[in-house]
């Protein structure tokens, strides 16, 4: 009998684990709650979905407000696993209150976005009593806000795999927060006191996540949706797992070769300061030629730079799309921001090139440049005290077989994966990063890359209060012809679209 029975009590146990791994086994079901126009989650939440859906095999239901006091189909929170809400100052009231009421105060676990915490205004209490926030206002617009993680949360589920974030959108105030909430990150800009950006806290017995960020660029950053998504399945007590992602696809070798017009400057004479423009043609094998986009930021601590980016992106980005046509290989590289592509393919192509061995260097002076560019060269009296830039702008379109990366070994590694031999450089700023970069002419030059440079999309970092003071157009100018002396020959973006085969 004693047999029968430990056999029965076996038999159960193993039913009840299946069971278990069953429900494990189920996708996790989300309720997502948009309604903050302000932030546009109209145009974020979306694609969001899509991704939870595509990568973590979530099922979700996604409720649109139709305006601030109409939001059908609240039912869909009776059901769900975890909730997530962009809300901004709804006046709901009635019935589709009470529901939201109903499955916030009753302890289920909660996801909450930036306005979120503001997002009924018949239930403002939300942000203090359930989420232990205290949304105070903003600081104005402008400065981009940096996130970095709080000292003690570097191991929590909900940062696995999400590093610093940056972001465009404004700070909000949030200090302090209730006692019990554990603080995962803290924003800051220029000027002011770090502020909390992301907390969770135990509600009910039920696990909440809130955070201050979520503009639509922010959830086109790679970084900040493995937040979100981290945080919807921590909530619910669930393992985030994410799909891998597929082997990008390599380009079919071009056929055709540029025909380019090149400028540079020879010392006829040596030992005497008198240098002559010269100018040679030369053909390009498509298949062995790379375009590199250099540091053409969303936004840059200068005033004055960030302008001219942004009268340089349109022009830059048709010549790219006419260069892509023809098959050259395009690879952009705005620095400092790779968290944001993290799972884009085109950042994926570049870090699966598999290592080479680098040549040695050869051995070539760097000679003064002809600008003063000492105290960061900005003209419009900012000053160069912080990171500013979150990604590429996205005047700047990426295409399919282009490639992202800021990493000069990668680079190298990716180019000789697909056997180039020439780069052309465009992009910021001529003196600084085009030069200077693990990626850039001085470095891949003495690797025995030939480069060069498109000199009408490039612009320097340099002030006409300064040495050789003269205006800023000349300054990027003195600038190109020492990169023609020294390190490589230059070309227009008319040029490049003339030389290349029709």
């Amino acid at each position: 009998m004693n047999y029968v029975r430990t056999t029965l009590c076996l038999i159960l146990v193993l039913l009840g684990s299946n069971d278990l791994q069953d429900a494990a086994a189920e996708p996790l079901k989300v309720c997502i709650v948009s309604g903050s126009a302000e932030y546009r989650s109209d145009l974020s939440l979306p694609p969001f979905k899509e991704y939870l859906e595509k990568w973590y095999g979530a099922r979700c239901v996604l409720l649109q407000a139709e305006g601030f006091d109409k939001l059908p189909g609240l039912e869909a929170l009776d059901d769900c696993d975890v909730a997530l809400f962009f809300t901004r100052r709804l006046t709901i009231g009635g019935e589709p209150l009470e529901r939201v009421k109903k499955y916030c105060l009753s302890g289920k676990p909660i996801v909450a976005v930036r306005t979120a915490s503001h997002g009924f205004q018949n239930f403002l209490e939300f942000d203090k009593e359930i989420m232990g926030g205290n949304y105070n206002n903003h600081f104005g617009n402008g400065p981009t806000q940096n996130a970095g993680i709080a000292p003690g949360a570097e191991d929590h589920p909900v940062l696995n795999g999400v590093p610093a974030l940056k972001s465009r959108y404004s700070l909000y105030k949030t200090a302090p927060l209730a006692e019990d909430c554990t603080l995962l990150m803290t924003s800051q800009i220029p000027g002011q006191e770090p502020q909390p950006a992301a907390w969770t806290r135990v509600y009910k017995g039920a696990r909440v996540f809130y955070t201050s960020l979520g503009g639509v660029e922010d959830f086109e950053n790679a970084a900040f949706r493995r937040l979100i998504a981290n945080a919807l399945f921590w909530t619910a007590g669930r393992e985030a797992v994410k799909q891998d992602a597929p082997i990008p696809p390599r380009r079919e070798a071009p056929q055709g070769v540029l025909k380019l017009h090149l400028r540079s400057r020879a010392q006829l004479f040596k030992g005497v300061e008198d240098w002559t423009e010269v100018h040679v043609e030369e053909e390009f094998p498509i298949a062995k030629t790379a375009i590199l986009v250099c540091d053409m930021w969303d936004k840059h601590w200068c005033d004055g730079a960030t302008q001219r980016c942004e009268v340089l992106a349109p022009k830059m980005n048709e010549v790219l799309k006419a260069a892509r046509e023809k098959g050259i290989q395009i690879v952009h590289a705005p620095s400092e921001t790779m968290p944001f592509y993290e799972d884009y393919p085109q950042r994926l192509r570049m870090k699966l090139a598999p290592p080479v061995p680098m040549p040695p260097l050869l051995d070539l002076p760097s000679y003064p440049l002809p600008i003063d560019d000492s105290d960061g060269g900005c003209d419009t009296g900012q000053e160069p005290w912080y990171c500013a830039w979150t990604r590429q702008t996205s005047a700047i379109e990426i295409g399919e077989f282009d490639g992202i990366s800021d990493d000069g070994d990668e680079f190298y590694n990716f180019i000789q994966q697909e056997g180039i031999e020439t780069i052309i450089y465009m992009g910021v700023h001529t003196n600084m990063c085009v030069l200077g970069r693990s990626f850039a002419i001085r470095q891949l030059t003495r690797l025995g890359k030939r480069c060069l440079l498109a000199r009408d999309l490039t612009d320097a970092m340099y002030d006409p209060n300064d040495a050789p003071n003269v205006s800023h157009e000349q300054g990027t100018e003195l600038v190109v012809q020492h990169i023609e002396k020294y390190w490589c020959p230059s070309i227009t973006s008319d040029d490049l679209l003339a030389g290349a085969p029709k």
